[in-house]
This record gives C-alpha cells, sequence and structure tokens, in this order.
C-alpha cells in the first residue's frame, strides 16, 4: 500500500504502536539496514537527516518558538524521531514526548517512493493561497534530501482546507489539490505503522528518544511570583558546577534576561536526567536562595548544537 493511500485508510489520529518503558534500551543504530538494490532512491546515510517535517511561523510567542521541535524526521541510518503521545496535564513534564524506531532500507525507500507518488517535491514550493481562509496559521514545511537537490515544501495553513470546498479567492483548484496531498502525506508520515509491514522495520516497538544535547534556555526569576499559583512548587539544585546567572549569551529577543547555551557529552546527559525529573514548573537553585527556570530543547541528531539568532534579536 503507498503511503498516500494508506493516510486515507489511516483512523483519524492514530498514533502508531505504543511506546515502551522510557527505562528501556534505545534502539540500536544502523547504516540504514539492507543495502540499496538498483533502482533506488539515493539518500543520505548515517545522522544526516532524509526528510524533516517542522512547523514555522503562526502567532507564538519567543518562548514556545524556541522550544518548537519538528513532528517527523527520518534519517539516512534508517531512524525516525517523531513526537509521541502528548499528555494534557499541567505541570507537564519537562522533556518532551520524543519516540524513536529504526527502518529498514527497504522501509525508508516505501516512505521515499510514497513521497515521489505525490508528484510536488520536483522542486521548491510555497502554497500560501490558504491566507485567504485563516489568520495567523503556521506553515507546514517539508524538507527532503534524497534523489537530488535539497527540496522544501511549505504549505500554509495544512488541515484548515475542506476538502470539497470552493477554491477561494486567488486561489487555484491545483492548490486545493496539492493541500489535499501533503494533508495526506503527512498523515501517513505520522502513522507509518498502519501501512508499513513488520519487516519494514529493523526494532520492535518504538522507544523514547534520549537527547544527547540540549539548548538551556534559562532565566533569573529570584523574587518573582510563582507560575501556576497554588500547585506545588519544585525546586531542585543545579546539577554542573557553573553560575546559572552566567550560562550561555544573554538573548534579546526575550526581552527578560533570558539566556541560552548548549550542554552536551557528561553535561547532556547530567541534563537529561534533570529535564527527565523536572515538570514545566520546575525551578533550579544554586545557593537555596536563587531562582531559575529553564526552557530544555533536547537537539536531534541533525541539528546545529548553536543557540539560533531569534527574529527580533540584536
Amino acid at each position: 500500500m503507498s503511503l498516500i493511500l494508506a493516510a486515507c485508510a489511516a483512523p483519524a489520529g492514530s498514533s502508531g504502536s505504543p511506546v515502551e518503558s522510557p527505562g528501556g534500551s534505545s534502539p540500536p543504530r544502523s547504516d540504514g539496514g539492507s543495502s540499496p538494490e538498483p533502482g533506488d532512491i539515493d539518500h543520505p546515510t548515517g545522522d544526516e537527516a532524509i526528510l524533516v517535517v517542522d512547523h514555522t511561523g503562526g502567532m507564538v510567542p519567543v518562548q514556545f518558538m524556541v522550544t518548537n521541535l519538528p513532528s517527523f524526521v527520518m534519517f539516512g541510518d534508517g531512524r525516525v524521531i517523531m513526537q509521541g503521545a502528548q499528555t494534557a496535564e499541567f505541570p507537564g513534564p519537562a522533556y518532551p514526548a520524543l519516540i524513536e524506531r529504526t527502518l529498514t532500507e527497504a522501509g525508508i525507500q516505501a516512505v521515499l517512493s510514497g513521497i515521489e507518488d505525490t508528484n510536488l517535491f520536483t522542486s521548491d514550493l510555497e502554497l500560501r493561497g490558504a491566507q485567504s481562509v485563516v489568520a495567523d496559521a503556521s506553515d507546514t514545511r517539508f524538507t527532503l534530501n534524497a534523489g537530488g537537490p535539497d527540496v522544501i515544501v511549505s504549505v500554509y495553513g495544512l488541515g484548515t482546507l475542506l476538502p470539497d470546498m470552493d477554491p477561494p479567492p486567488g486561489m487555484s483548484s491545483a492548490e486545493i489539490d496539492a493541500h489535499r496531498i501533503l494533508g495526506q502525506l503527512n498523515n501517513g508520515l505520522m502513522t507509518l505503522d498502519s501501512w508499513l509491514p513488520a519487516d519494514a522495520w529493523e526494532t520492535e516497538g518504538w522507544q523514547r528518544y534520549e537527547a544527547e544535547a540540549f539548548r538551556l534556555y534559562v532565566r533569573d526569576v529570584t523574587g518573582e511570583p510563582v507560575e501556576g499559583g497554588d500547585l506545588p512548587e519544585q525546586i531542585r539544585d543545579w546539577p554542573t558546577d557553573d553560575d546559572p546567572a552566567a550560562f550561555g549569551e544573554v538573548e534579546s529577543a526575550f526581552g527578560d534576561g533570558t539566556r541560552c547555551g548548549v550542554v552536551d557529552g557528561e553535561l547532556g546527559a547530567a541534563w537529561l536526567e534533570e529535564v527527565t525529573a523536572a515538570n514545566q514548573l520546575t525551578l533550579w537553585t544554586d545557593d537555596g536562595d536563587r531562582r531559575f527556570s529553564i526552557r530544555a530543547r533536547p537537539l536531534l541528531p541533525h541539528e546545529d548544537p548553536a543557540c539560533p539568532e531569534l527574529i527580533g534579536a540584536a
């Protein structure tokens, strides 16, 4: 079954296989499974991303923008990292629900064939006609690195157009069709288990993705009212020897003294443990008096570890 046809058949909101417990071992890494066959679509290997689906733009605060994660990434070694089931409780976990599983080369090729079948990834494409229907929506961006030069397909307001609606002003029926196809593609990527055969996977079941590096956005909140009102406060000790007040560099786009820095290696492992034990309201202290809030952004294998320059930053 092709990716697009499978997306039509998959139940809405399906999230694939359940995630194995966080205490389970990480899935083995490979070079992408079996060797490519003649006629296969060429793609990178290792930690280089083949396909990234992320969301940009929209009216969101900078605090959300810096922690926003791709919804789907497929790597050259066959790993797929995506967002798992999200909890509705508050405060939720500080560490996002990222899951991973590894495809065989045949599984990678099945996904790439489905993308090729859309006929929309021959060159860069930007679809913005839905701006006449909905305001302040985000762009869903598909970045493909396979079979030739990188291609970026970006669609504004994906999922906001009804399949049987008349084209809005300034929007062609071809763009309506592209919305439908890209919506099916997106659904198919989010529900791989519903249409890929078992032998397309090297590993059984999804497991938690454990980041090896983080961007940390640190803010001194000493003396400020506790966020969350009457909810119990959770205070943890700052886990490393550095001064949290001098961590990283100031990010002026926040306008509140927030600083950004990157931790990896042993520091990354220490912060993985910290963030896993924390919730969205946890504060850290280094002396019992000062308080620091942290927004932790796990880094995926293909991402630049540096703190990005933010819109509005000096």
